[in-house]
């Protein structure tokens, strides 16, 4: 599916305009393809049944129903758990240890992600906008909120100003409504991913603030919304994605941007430990 989605993205210009409308349809909606009737899919982008054909027709496919089924068979093997849980290889009666399994797909996607080309050709950008933005918001939804509590303590550590944005959807939109063009937006989005996450970047990226991007492929629905985007691999086996690959992103950023501080960083973190110890904080 990722394969044809960059063909359409690439190849979008030299469409019929009708068929250009079902291109961008079809890049930023992927995830309901397979729950739409080629009727209620033209009805959703303003053009005809015989459009969405000769669309279909143009990449190869002998119809509708041949396109439709490469995001069916996306969705049933990717964003499904129950598929994963059920053909998960880590049970009782394995003959792979789980650590095995776990250090040998945790390698493979720290090593993907950390020799990205766009990942080391945009670390430079990415620490650049930090050291000009007033204020940082670091965001992510469910697990990936994780992600964003640690990026944001970490950079607090160095003296930075970052804040984590919590809360339920009232919360959520107060909070998004403060952050100026001045502050500086970091964002996790990973399948599934969450819709209040990609409609607040929306939003952000409407009023002109930046946005950096910490997500898996092009693929993901935030990607439009982004100046800056890394790519993190996070492919498992098991039903829950593997993030060792992010935290070794996030590790990488954190000291890019400790060293381009230095030495005001040294003088915060000295400070900082300085009152933790007078104030019994650790054993």
């Amino acid at each position: 599916m990722q394969e044809l989605l960059e063909r359409i993205m690439k190849e979008q210009d030299s469409f019929p305009a009708a068929q250009k409308q079902v291109a961008a349809y079809v890049v930023d909606n992927y995830y309901q393809i397979p729950f739409l009737s080629i009727t209620a899919l033209a009805r959703n982008i303003g053009v005809s049944d015989t459009t969405i054909i000769k669309f279909c027709n143009q990449l190869g496919f002998s119809g509708f129903g041949d396109f439709k089924k490469v995001f069916s068979d996306y969705v049933h093997s990717e964003l499904t758990m129950y598929n994963k849980i059920s053909r998960s290889s880590l049970s009782p009666h394995s003959e792979h240890s789980p650590f095995s399994e776990v250090l040998e797909e945790d390698t493979a996607n720290i090593q993907s992600t950390l020799t990205n080309p766009i990942n080391l050709d945009n670390m430079d950008h990415l620490i650049q906008m930090i050291q000009s933005a007033k204020g940082i918001y670091a965001l992510g939804g469910r697990s990936s909120s994780a992600l964003a509590e640690h990026l944001a303590s970490t950079l607090r550590y160095l003296g930075l100003q970052v804040h984590t944005m919590t809360g339920g959807v009232g919360d959520y939109l107060d909070q998004i409504s403060t952050i100026s063009t001045e502050n500086l937006v970091i964002a996790f989005c990973f399948p599934r991913y969450t819709k209040l996450i990609v409609d607040s970047l929306r939003d952000l990226h409407e009023k002109g603030i930046p946005i950096v991007l910490i997500t898996d492929t092009g693929l993901s629905p935030a990607y439009p919304y982004a100046d800056l985007v890394f790519h993190c691999s996070v492919t498992s086996s098991a039903y829950f994605p593997c993030y060792a690959s992010c935290m070794s992103l996030i590790n990488a950023i954190c000291r890019g941007a400790g060293a381009a501080l230095n030495p005001n960083a040294s003088l915060h973190v000295r400070d900082l430990e300085k009152q933790l110890l007078e104030r019994g904080i650790f054993l």
